[in-house]
């Protein structure tokens, strides 16, 4: 990004000359993604979020892959005087009052918006703690429980996940990212047909998951560089042919997981077959579906 290039959009740029004389005082030009106006904003108050899963191309949540900010200001107007994130929140009550985009009613009042009802400050999102665990709520052919090492916010996209007990993190997350853990979600999600068919997982449905004991010992690490690909891929099916006349070829990083869980509980080698079999069948199944639809 050129300073020179976005100079002319930045609303509230004062007599700042260069990136480098903005970033020095501790701001960071922030462009709004729909009117593609730029701002200069406190970096205090902009944190990094996991807003798709599309951004995440492995199970650990790399600070590198996440594209956006979201806006984290939990101050009165009357404290933020003399901070460029005033001008913002400034522009966005007069964006209300003037019916912005045909959402509301020019003259509306911000206490009116069911939106931001019940905040202390209108422009203050509620602040949840991140969770070490983010569960992706819709199944399609890619599908994971990320590992959120570095604690970000996340987007409505996902639901956290707050094991009691911090030792049992990696037990968890083992588990629900196996093709057992796979298994479970297929079996727990509703279905969503349409172009293309996929899983929805509920607050209800996420609830009755059930993982295995969570005091269980293995000492061989996962591999947080595991990539997300399609499950056929990652268990070695071809999709356009019958799964169980395959014979499951998972791609080292999908089998080195696997086997902790299935190793666990003891599985044998036709047991294991028999839960990629399953989980390859359920996906293949709503493809179909799909197609037929």
């Amino acid at each position: 990004m050129k300073f020179s290039e976005i100079k002319h959009k930045i609303k509230n740029l004062g007599n700042f000359k260069s990136l480098k004389e903005i970033k020095k005082a501790g701001l960071r030009v922030a462009r709004n993604t729909k009117t593609g106006d730029y701002w200069l904003i406190e970096e205090e108050f902009l944190k990094p979020v996991v807003k798709s899963p599309r951004e995440c191309k492995t199970i650990l949540i790399k600070p590198e892959d996440l594209k956006y900010k979201v806006l984290m200001v939990h101050k009165s107007k009357e404290e933020l005087k003399g901070k460029k994130v005033l001008d913002y929140i400034e522009w966005g009550e007069k964006q209300v009052t003037r019916g912005w985009q045909g959402k509301q009613e020019a003259g509306t009042k911000l206490k009116d918006i069911k939106s931001v009802q019940g905040r202390k400050f209108w422009h203050s999102i509620e602040k949840k703690e991140p969770a070490p665990l983010i569960l992706w709520k819709i199944i399609g052919e890619r599908f994971a429980v990320f590992f959120n090492k570095n604690l970000f916010f996340s987007d409505q996209t996902f639901y956290l996940i707050y094991p009691y007990q911090k030792e049992s993190i990696n037990s968890i997350f083992t588990f629900l990212n196996s093709s057992i853990g796979r298994l479970v979600f297929e079996l727990n999600g509703i279905e969503q047909t349409g172009a293309y068919t996929v899983l929805e997982i509920t607050v209800e449905d996420s609830k009755k998951i059930m993982v295995w004991n969570q005091k269980y010992n293995d000492n061989r690490n996962i591999n947080f560089r595991t990539e997300i690909k399609s499950i056929f891929t990652e268990l070695g099916f071809n999709p356009n042919k019958p799964i169980r006349e395959q014979e499951p070829k998972p791609l080292p990083d999908r089998k080195a997981l696997d086997d902790i869980v299935f190793d666990a509980l003891g599985l044998t080698k036709e047991e294991r077959k028999e839960v990629y079999w399953a989980v390859g069948e359920l996906v293949q199944n709503r493809l179909k579906k799909a197609r037929s639809v």
